[in-house]
């Protein structure tokens, strides 16, 4: 086995530092956001502590349940990991995530070509895609370990071990309630790759139906009981709602392929967008998608959901918004190389990687999506190591106030904040009773500079609040009537 455990241990290494300088830094310098980290460092601390979970940060848009939101049950999960690493858990958890879905890349790629470089040349393809550092730049999500199981569930499946892979497939489906959809299309790629083998066939079709039963019954039933109607449906270039998208789809092919490559939107700062994706897939391994189209299928969803959304922030390749084309391009890939002549083999495994590093650090540097932030991700650059305040000043002032306090607080401290009852993205107070802001900082959403502004001078006129702290950088108001 050395020859699987000795390179795969200094590749884990290597990229478990790499990405930690770009997760774990960003929390340290107050880039983590209220929403999305915040809300669910506020949920795992409930789950913690056996609460369901009130996401007051949603507030004035009041969920009574942040499952309401989106059905994701991971969180629950690892909640009791909160003891032990506060609100680094879920980043922590999430780097060991992406190294987990490295290892099960490698056992795949490993099973399918019997091939040691191959599959280790797969391993740090995978680790090297733009789609990681996108999603690691940004908080944590739900998806992304959905992404990092699928490897194991399809390993799992074709070595027959169908306890191991049925254990996978229910921590994909419970991850998030859209993700449903996409492991429906994973079960209808395999059933396209495994067609002569009638028992294969059989189970991927019926945990391709469960998944998609799964997914209505969320949606139409479990969601509305929580207290809400499902809010993540913003598709209006396929209809008001899923009947009439699923109709469109059916009925209006033409349509539907131009919305694959149009701006829709027709909003100026949205053009270019799809075009970069498709150009950032297609070098990033995607050309094996037009050999291996079995593949494709299971990215049908994946692509919907992206490039016919209403928001066009989702179109392109920031955030965690592509990181499921991360498993697929990389298993697509290595599995059409594998079908080389045995002298083409490495090299073209390693002039796609190549390839591939050069276009994540070209992506990283530059890209076309819109409200990139390169500092959130360049972890070769001192500019992401570095605030133009003192970090260690700002952690010495949160520390005054009371763990109790309900808190309103401004965005990029609400994911250091959130372990409490109750806790509100600032500029809403609701019946907070310590307001908490960083005006040092120019980020001032979801507030404009003026609203910002304007509030923090009636702030320290109103007989109701004190000011705590005010040394230039940290800005803490206490409610008067507030005892400790």
């Amino acid at each position: 086995m050395d020859y699987k455990i000795k390179p795969l241990r200094w590749i884990l290494l290597l990229f478990a530092i790499l990405y930690s300088s770009i997760s774990l830094v960003n929390h340290y310098n107050f880039r983590t956001a209220g929403w999305d980290l915040g809300l669910f460092n506020n949920a795992i601390y409930d789950y913690a502590h056996f609460h369901w979970n009130d996401p007051t940060l949603l507030l004035p848009n009041h969920i009574k349940n942040t499952l309401a939101d989106h059905f994701s049950l991971l969180p629950i999960l690892f909640s009791p990991f909160y003891w032990l690493f506060g609100s680094w858990t879920l980043l922590i958890i999430q780097i060991a995530g992406v190294l987990f879905g490295g290892i099960g890349i490698f056992k795949l790629i490993h099973k399918l070509t019997q091939n040691d470089k191959l599959s280790v040349l797969a391993t740090i393809f995978f680790y090297s895609l733009w789609g990681v550092y996108s999603a690691l730049s940004f908080d944590y999500h739900d998806n992304v370990m959905a992404a990092m199981f699928v490897p194991w569930f399809i390993y799992f499946a074709i070595c027959k071990r169908w306890g191991w892979a049925i254990l996978f497939y229910l921590l994909i489906l419970i991850s998030k309630e859209n993700i449903a959809i996409w492991l429906a299309f994973i079960c209808l790629g395999m059933i396209l790759i495994h067609w002569k083998e009638k028992l294969q066939v059989r189970i991927f079709a019926a945990l391709g139906i469960f998944a998609g039963i799964y997914f209505i019954v969320v949606v139409k039933i479990i969601i509305p009981a929580l207290g809400n109607d499902y809010v993540h449906f913003s598709y209006d270039a396929l209809g008001s709602s899923f009947k009439e998208a699923l109709i469109t789809m059916l009925t209006k092919p033409r349509y539907i392929f131009t919305l694959l490559f149009e701006n829709h939107t027709k909003a100026m700062e949205a053009f270019g967008i799809k075009s970069e994706l498709h150009f950032v897939v297609l070098l990033s391994g995607g050309i094996a998608l037009l050999f291996k189209p079995q593949y494709l299928v299971m990215l049908i969803p994946i692509y919907a959901q992206k490039l016919f959304n209403n928001d066009f922030g989702k179109w392109g390749i920031n955030g965690q918004y592509s990181i499921e084309f991360v498993p697929i391009l990389t298993i697509a890939l290595f599995v059409w190389i594998n079908e080389f002549q045995e002298k083409y083999k490495f090299i073209a495994a390693r002039v796609f990687l190549l390839v591939a590093i050069v276009i994540t650090i070209s992506m990283l540097d530059n890209r076309v999506s819109k409200w990139y932030s390169p500092e959130y991700s360049r972890f070769y650059q001192k500019d992401h190591y570095v605030r133009n305040f003192d970090v260690r000043k700002v952690y010495k002032s949160l520390k005054l106030i009371p763990d109790d306090a309900s808190i309103s607080a401004q965005w990029m401290l609400i994911s250091h904040l959130s372990f409490r009852e109750k806790i509100y993205q600032y500029p809403f107070t609701g019946d907070a009773n310590y307001i908490v802001l960083l005006p040092i900082d120019t980020n001032t959403y979801p507030a404009s500079k003026e609203e910002y502004t304007k509030n923090i001078s009636d702030l320290k006129n109103s007989p109701e609040w004190e000011v705590v702290v005010d040394d230039g950088t940290v800005l803490i108001f206490k409610k008067r009537s507030f005892k400790l």
